[in-house]
């Protein structure tokens, strides 16, 4: 019986070849879509999952009394101490991290970062070790990632080998290399490329870090517990430490600490002075899987379309089998198995398409690695089965029931004519309508967003504007000495701070109110080389030394939260610390102090002394960008030949959000196509169905002298009231799914407009009338006695 199944359905499937590889390949587009989108989402909820001892881990987290928010620094010295006070602490690790110019043997510098950590660290956490060994107590070694071995190294074997860390200052320290880790996965908060002992991490001067006191910050302290329940009362035993620390520091006073578990370290949107990675945000995990779980539906309504429009083809083939004994189950099981075979091949052709996907996808974004290992996986062979039962049920239950539903004795007395015009057909074609409409309307919604953020003001002017870090206090004068040589340079300014790349937030206090802001410690000319825009006050006095740590320019958004007017703002006081004030002096238009992944947030820059400067910007003239660059690198080299040049271009604080933007576009561009070929597919196959249906009413009323028109007219009016409704619902959802997605993405964006709308809602009315116009062109080119003379 079985055998006669299979032959019975490869024989059908081969005679209607050309819709059977629409639907394999509209299947496998969505199967495919589907398992990017489970990777995705398991990716994005997997960070720090590889762990074995994870749910005993947990991080210290401070809150200090400046603010209520958490952040991620803790006291090194905690370490220490918590594992000595506390029975319920098994182990402790201080995870700290700077940048530093590091040197291997016959090779140029390099500015990389380093992280400092203890001989625990690799006892609490699972990064595996290549080769070599990873005993890090000693002090004399370091550990490399792969990634960083190919740097230094290139394909010399790194082992026994020494790299010199500070290997531009008197104080430089040479280390061996005693083994190789496997790069950390991207699914994890620490990453890192070179890992040493952390008493070898020194002060800018080069003197060791106290580790007997409260007053060095460590980017994190982690804590193994015997007892993850412990968490809490841990946590509030170890607010006994405070008195100390904030005797310690006066600058810093931490008012309470609290344990967070491994687990939820990666959620760091929340908290500031993050040294850590955090996993993608909610609406990248999420939105892969809704777009995929669209398109694969689409697919599902496409298969279950174009199969009740070749219903007439087989209604005979019913007839014979019920009246050969045939029962009504056998026959739904048979059209079952028929669907069955398709979205099998659809899940062969799946796993080849994904070959293709998966990695293109992670070339897109930053940190993101989704793979799919079919027959390893567990879980994901779990989710194939399961798509395959609800693909075989949801494309196929429909078809099934409509053919085998049938009497043997209408369908002989041809009483049954052909399907595709009933009403639950329509429906599904208009719900694949409506899928088309949502993504068509973000395709154009995200294109539009791309345009309007590349051209985007951000406040500031950051074109032709480079930045040069100067690693040295002492540095500046020497340095813009030699870059005031180059040809091509506008202007200079000395800064410690600079938007975008280098700042750091505080709490500041006014009127009774605390609110944390960021602050920028900037030079004279900083604010008119950036062409910040002053909307109240004055910027900053060159001359003298009378406005340095004493005033502040702030922007519109802080002035704001404060509850003033720009120009009420002038002259006020506002608090940086306990110690100490300045008086507000000037109000600058609110400006995208980072990306446009983030909102405008509150900014108070305070004027500091050359001797400060950490860095120099550079505005060139227009055209000269890349010369000037070329010229600062070379100058450089010249002041100092063992110092690796760490420069940049202003405008790339801009350059992710740029290729975030352009890779969602691109991807809702293709699924767009994609989703409006399949309502396409069916929509011709159904109109075919229904006009053949339809074919002597047609002959007559061109015997007749019916215009083409008219004929057109009659095919679209049973279909106009669907494709309105989906038009309806289909707008409705692309608006509020582009719109969440844009939000959550992008907290500046250019939104929804109108236009994508009615581009959308055109683009889509044109193909479906156009489908339909094609169909019915092809009927009345046909011969109209062929159709008078047909039974």
């Amino acid at each position: 019986m079985i055998r006669n199944y299979l032959s019975i359905i490869f024989r059908n499937l081969w005679k209607n070849k050309l819709y059977t590889f629409i639907n394999v390949i509209s299947l496998a587009v969505g199967i495919a879509s589907l398992v990017w989108g489970i990777q995705d989402y398991r990716y994005s909820f997997s960070y720090d999952s590889f762990h074995k001892d994870g749910k005993n881990i947990f991080r210290v987290l401070t809150k200090t009394a400046a603010s209520d928010n958490l952040n991620g620094y803790c006291p090194e010295y905690l370490a220490a101490s918590a594992k000595n006070d506390f029975p319920a602490i098994t182990q402790t690790v201080r995870w700290d991290s700077r940048g530093l110019n590091v040197k291997a043997p016959q090779n140029d510098p390099f500015a990389t970062g380093a992280h400092f950590t203890d001989a625990s660290f690799f006892d609490l956490f699972n990064f595996p070790l290549i080769r070599g060994t990873n005993q890090i107590q000693d002090r004399s070694t370091v550990l490399l990632t792969e990634r960083a071995a190919k740097k230094f190294f290139g394909d010399v074997d790194p082992i026994g080998k020494t790299l010199l860390l500070y290997s531009d200052e008197p104080f430089k320290k040479p280390l061996t290399v005693t083994g190789i880790l496997k790069d950390p996965p991207p699914n994890s908060s620490i990453l890192f490329d070179l890992i040493t002992n952390t008493e070898n991490q020194l002060k800018a001067d080069g003197s060791p870090i106290k580790n007997d006191d409260w007053v060095w910050m460590s980017d994190a302290v982690f804590v193994k517990l015997k007892n993850p329940g412990d968490a809490s009362t841990v946590s509030k035993e170890l607010n006994r430490y405070v008195p100390l620390q904030q005797s310690a520091r006066q600058d810093i006073k931490i008012k309470s600490f609290s344990l967070q578990p491994l687990a939820e370290v990666c959620d760091g949107f929340n908290i500031d002075n993050d040294g850590l990675s955090g996993r993608p945000t909610d609406a990248a995990a999420y939105s892969p899987l809704v777009l995929a779980i669209l398109i694969l539906l689409s697919a599902c309504l496409n298969f279950a379309n174009t199969s009740v429009a070749q219903s007439n083809r087989r209604l005979k083939e019913m007839g014979v089998r019920k009246v050969m004994g045939s029962s009504y189950l056998q026959i739904m099981l048979q059209q079952l198995m028929e669907c069955a075979i398709i979205v099998l091949f659809a899940i062969v052709l799946s796993v080849f398409l994904n070959n293709f996907w998966l990695p293109t996808f992670n070339s897109m974004f930053r940190n993101v690695k989704l793979e799919a290992h079919y027959l390893s996986d567990f879980k994901l062979m779990i989710s194939i089965g399961i798509i395959f039962l609800l693909v075989t049920l949801l494309a196929g239950a429909y078809p099934a029931f409509y053919i085998s539903r049938f009497n043997a004795t209408n369908i002989f007395r041809g009483s049954v004519k052909f399907g595709g015009s009933n009403l639950f057909s329509r429906i599904l074609l208009g719900l694949q309508v409506a899928i088309s409409f949502i993504t068509v309307i973000a395709a154009v919604a995200f294109s539009r967003n791309s345009v309007f953020q590349s051209k985007l003001d951000y406040g500031y002017d950051k074109v032709n504007v480079i930045g040069v870090d100067l690693q040295n206090e002492s540095a500046f004068p020497a340095v813009r000495d030699e870059f005031s040589k180059i040809p091509g340079i506008d202007q200079m300014a000395g800064t410690v701070n600079n938007i975008g790349f280098w700042y750091y937030s505080i709490p500041l206090q006014a009127k009774g109110e605390k609110i944390q802001s960021i602050f920028l410690r900037t030079g004279a000319h900083y604010i008119d080389l950036m062409k910040f825009k002053l909307v109240a006050g004055r910027n900053f006095n060159a001359e003298g030394t009378g406005d340095y740590e004493k005033t502040m320019v702030i922007n519109e958004k802080l002035a704001f939260l404060f509850g003033w007017k720009p120009d009420e703002a002038i002259g006020k006081l506002v608090r940086t610390s306990d110690t100490s004030s300045c008086t507000i002096v000037g109000v600058v238009k609110d400006f995208t102090q980072s990306t446009v992944f983030d909102p405008i947030q509150p900014v108070a820059m305070m004027l500091t002394s050359p001797d400060k400067y950490a860095r120099i910007i550079v505005r060139a003239k227009p055209g000269t960008i890349n010369t000037v660059y070329a010229g600062l690198k070379a100058a450089w080299a010249k002041l100092y030949p063992t110092k690796p040049f760490r420069g940049y271009y202003q405008d790339e604080v801009a350059t992710e959000a740029a290729s975030v933007n352009e890779s969602i576009a691109i991807i809702f561009k293709w699924f767009a196509i994609i989703s409006v070929l399949m309502a396409a597919t069916s929509m011709f196959a159904l109109v075919s169905l229904n006009v053949l249906k339809r074919s002597k009413e047609i002959a007559i009323r061109k015997v007749v002298g019916a215009e083409d028109r008219h004929i057109f007219q009659l095919v679209l009016r049973g279909y106009s009231w669907i494709i309105f409704l989906s038009a309806i619902i289909g707008c409705y959802g692309g608006y509020a799914l582009s719109k969440l997605l844009m939000d959550l993405i992008f907290r500046i964006n250019a939104g929804v407009s109108s236009n994508s709308l009615v581009i959308s809602f055109a683009g889509v009315l044109i193909i479906c009338a156009g489908t339909i116009g094609a169909r019915v062109w092809m009927v009345l080119r046909s011969k109209t006695t062929d159709a008078l003379k047909a039974n």
